[in-house]
């Protein structure tokens, strides 16, 4: 029989249900965008020119795709922003781009059967290339702009491993636990739900989950210990210091590159994000909007669960390393990307 951990009524600032928090953050994006338009050749750089505005850059672009998740069907005096806004039919689960949610213990991307929706990380990043390619896609028409605005965005997205490898939450653990199970047969046959990407693991007894520890706090932290105050010199100094590795390289055609990505991230939540974090007990929340007002629904104010989780005393310092490394990463492999479309 299920032994529930007593439930507390709590108020906690969180996004609504089923949405998934902003990858990295604006420093983040804007540092693998950065570190790209640092790596990338002439001819890929003069072709990027004649896709963006006058004076945007890849840094700039990289946030863009966070900026419309809440906004469609609303109008924009930027064409290519106000197509997509009023594309309600194609772009309206837009958010949902953003991610993907495997258990941890999947081995790929490409086996991890009944994870990977058709409109999942991987599969709109394939959308954008082929865009970019000259190939759009009937069900995902977007313009070249748009679509390169996505592919920046959604790159950085998927070296943020709380965007691939997520936890799936068993409240029927011995003696009361409540546990983070990992292997997707148990996840299946029990139908356990995930934990949003740990949108629903909350640290420190704080307001804070710990996708948006990921996202925010661990960036800055990378900032502070090295002394760069924004993301134009992190991108600069972490293209230069972070010494590349033959792993990051990817081999076979582009359409196989963000399956390959996305692995790598799922290796990285399993072997490091998730590392040591244990749940301590289970709390019901009024969910808030991001001015700071409970979300109301049907006249009464919603409510979710979250799990409040404990971590090793180092966990922050040895994922501040880890950050390094994946943002590095994510700035190469966005060279290497926009590279190899715009090579012919």
């Amino acid at each position: 029989m299920k032994k529930l951990v007593s439930v507390l009524l709590a108020t906690i600032t969180l996004i609504a249900p089923g949405s998934s928090a902003f990858g990295w953050g604006d420093d983040g994006h804007q540092t693998v965008g950065k570190i790209a338009s640092l790596r990338i050749k002439p001819r890929t750089a003069q072709k990027i020119a004649q896709i963006l505005m006058p004076g945007e850059t890849l840094a700039g672009i990289s946030t863009w795709a966070d900026t419309v998740k809440d906004r469609m069907g609303k109008t924009d005096p930027d064409p290519d922003t106000n197509a997509f806004l009023q594309d309600i039919s194609h772009n309206e689960k837009n958010r949902e781009w953003h991610y993907d949610d495997l258990p941890l213990d999947c081995k790929n991307y490409q086996t991890c059967t009944g994870f990977t929706p058709d409109n999942d990380i991987v599969h709109m990043l394939n959308i954008c290339i082929r865009t970019l390619e000259g190939h759009p896609d009937p069900n995902h028409p977007l313009s070249p702009r748009n679509a390169l605005r996505l592919l920046v965005h959604f790159l950085g997205d998927v070296h943020q491993p709380l965007h691939v490898g997520c936890g799936f939450i068993d409240v029927s653990g011995a003696n009361g636990a409540i546990l983070i199970v990992r292997d997707p047969v148990v996840i299946k046959q029990n139908k356990l739900p995930s934990d949003r990407g740990a949108n629903q693991l909350i640290i420190d007894n704080d307001r804070k989950n710990l996708h948006s520890f990921w996202d925010f706090d661990l960036v800055t932290a990378l900032m502070l210990a090295t002394d760069k105050q924004t993301s134009d010199t992190l991108g600069l100094f972490l293209k230069e210091t972070v010494k590349l590795k033959s792993s990051w390289r990817s081999h076979g055609p582009i359409g196989t590159w963000a399956a390959e990505w996305a692995t790598d991230s799922l290796h990285q939540s399993r072997d490091h994000t998730y590392r040591s974090v244990k749940i301590i007990r289970q709390r019901t929340i009024t969910v808030m909007t991001r001015n700071g007002q409970p979300l109301i629904r049907d006249g009464k104010p919603v409510t979710d669960i979250v799990y409040d989780v404990t971590r090793a005393p180092d966990y922050e310092t040895v994922n501040r390393d880890l950050v390094k490394q994946q943002l590095a990463k994510g700035g190469y492999r966005l060279a290497r990307l926009l590279d190899a479309i715009y090579a012919k």
